[in-house]
């Protein structure tokens, strides 16, 4: 049975989006299916990781996209 889907709304920053959709192009990924493998992908990192408390503070610093 497939997993339940929930809708989200974000906001990001022209840039961050345009090297996102040319990301998807690559790989063959519509942008939405893209940014879901992204997010799996660093969950699944920070969980391995160890303890969440230690890995949040690697990843709370703002990324500058330009």
């Amino acid at each position: 049975m497939a997993e339940s889907q929930a809708h989200v709304l974000i906001r990001i920053p022209g840039t961050l989006k345009a090297k996102l959709v040319d990301l998807a192009q690559k790989e063959h990924r519509s942008l939405n299916k893209q940014i879901e493998y992204l997010l799996d992908l660093s969950v699944r990192q920070l969980t391995q990781a160890g303890s969440q408390d230690s890995t949040v503070t690697k990843v709370e610093g703002k990324k500058n996209w330009s």
